[in-house]
């Protein structure tokens, strides 16, 4: 799905150009927010802990005043605690309380077992991922009123999702038994992109990667039963930074036969294992066409 890039978009001295924010609530201070006439974004499920979700903002409501005061707030708590502020940036030809019964609804779905689950996808962690995971039909589905929602990616640049539909879609968010799968493992894809920022910054953090750490999580535990987050997001970081079929190679099959024995932990296996033993196996396999 097509985003744009946007630059910082507001500041204390330009106007907003955005009709509504959701506050990062559960890890900011109140004293930051709670007089800006926020709306509570809490599905019903949770109604005894609003403090996990977001608080929403209908700028425009705001006087210029209290509109400087925000963005100069934001800016001072993300310096100060290192958390974000905003976790979205939206546009919406709607009242604040119709925006948030819609958030509230969409945030509530049902699992493949038929219990009811929550979709943070107000997360930008969360929200950057079902843009390559839904169709265009769910997305405009989750976005419903929203005809433009900004997210911040983890190296800081905004973009912005357009509404595929030119009218807000009515129709129930369904997410498929293979959609599903996916979602669970979408913290082992944020901390395997997180790492591989760090450890191989010129690969890129985008919609392709992260489709390739979710093929080999999955692998990881259907294939071999890596209990352990840290044993999975290994074994995908090596698929993806050294050779797709690396774990073919000898040496690492033989890792495999150990941590399936019960002996070791994968990790823990490939603790000798340097980047540059790794690079040589990816070469090993280049040349007999594994």
């Amino acid at each position: 799905m097509n985003a744009t890039t946007l630059s910082a978009p507001w500041s204390d001295s330009h106007a907003p150009m955005f009709d509504f924010a959701l506050i990062n609530a559960a890890q900011t201070d109140r004293s930051y927010w709670e007089d800006l006439a926020p709306t509570p974004v809490v599905p019903e499920l949770f109604r005894e802990q609003p403090e996990l979700f977001p608080a929403l903002v209908a700028i425009h409501a705001l006087d210029r005043d209290m509109r400087s005061a925000m963005a100069r707030r934001a800016s001072a708590w993300e310096q100060d605690s290192g958390t974000p502020y905003f976790m979205a940036l939206l546009d919406a030809p709607v009242a604040a309380s119709q925006l948030a019964a819609h958030l509230t609804r969409r945030m509530v779905v049902r699992r493949p077992d038929g219990q009811e689950d929550v979709l943070r996808f107000h997360d930008p962690f969360v929200f950057r991922h079902l843009r390559w995971l839904l169709t265009s039909e769910q997305m405009d589905s989750l976005l419903g009123p929203v005809e433009r929602w900004r997210w911040r990616e983890p190296s800081g640049v905004w973009h912005v999702h357009p509404r595929s539909a030119t009218q807000p879609s009515l129709r129930p968010l369904r997410l498929s038994p293979e959609q599903w799968p996916t979602l669970v493992r979408v913290a082992d894809i944020n901390r395997a992109l997180s790492q591989l920022a760090r450890l191989t910054p010129s690969l890129p953090d985008d919609a392709d990667t992260a489709r390739e750490l979710d093929r080999h999580l999955d692998e990881a535990w259907q294939r071999y039963r890596m209990n352990d987050r840290q044993d999975r997001v290994l074994y995908a970081m090596q698929a993806v930074r050294f050779h797709r079929q690396i774990h073919r190679h000898p040496i690492l099959r033989e890792r495999l036969r150990l941590i399936a024995d019960g002996q070791l932990s994968f990790t823990g296996a490939c603790a000798e294992l340097n980047d540059a033993m790794l690079y040589r196996m990816a070469q090993d396999l280049e040349q007999t066409h594994l």
